[in-house]
């Protein structure tokens, strides 16, 4: 067709774009999970659609102190923040119970990984809702990586 040498123009950037935010803001986080506990940062150095920190630290309402933790980034990450975050294995609570955020099967368009091992857990935000995700062009900026970490860090220290 005629007018693909301007689609792949007009796609080439935006792709790289993404791949750049994610890139920066990977080397970002890296700094801090490099260090002990910590034992750095695994992403999808190719495409950019996935990010592992593991042995993350849990805790301490979690019976387990360690787990691998999953992001998938969306197609149109920056603009869109990932939807939930993933551990390697279901996580009991210190009085046996488990975390409501944790689905276990992925909703809102995530990836459904289960059968690779990785339980869900519901972190959504409200595009429409004042304070939702909006990344600025600095990536050092909020919303961030760091901002859906402080949410993932939330969600997993809180009973609500």
């Amino acid at each position: 067709m005629a007018l693909d040498w301007l689609k792949q123009r007009l796609n080439q950037p935006s792709g790289n774009r993404r791949n750049d935010r994610i890139d920066a803001e990977v080397m970002m986080i890296a700094q801090r999970f490099s260090r002990p506990p910590y034992r750095g940062v695994v992403y999808d150095e190719e495409n950019r659609d996935w990010l592992v920190i593991p042995d993350y630290a849990l805790p301490d309402r979690f019976q387990e102190r360690h787990c691998d933790l999953l992001i998938v980034f969306p197609e149109t990450y920056p603009e869109t923040p990932p939807i939930g975050f993933y551990t390697d294995r279901r996580l009991p609570l210190r009085n046996g119970q488990y975390d409501p955020h944790a689905t276990g099967r992925a909703y809102y368009g995530a990836p459904d990984l289960t059968d690779q091992g990785w339980h869900w857990y519901c972190v959504h935000m409200d595009m429409n809702a004042a304070g939702s995700w909006q990344p600025q062009a600095d990536h050092r900026r909020s919303d961030n990586l760091w901002t859906f970490l402080n949410m993932v860090r939330e969600v997993l220290t809180t009973d609500h």
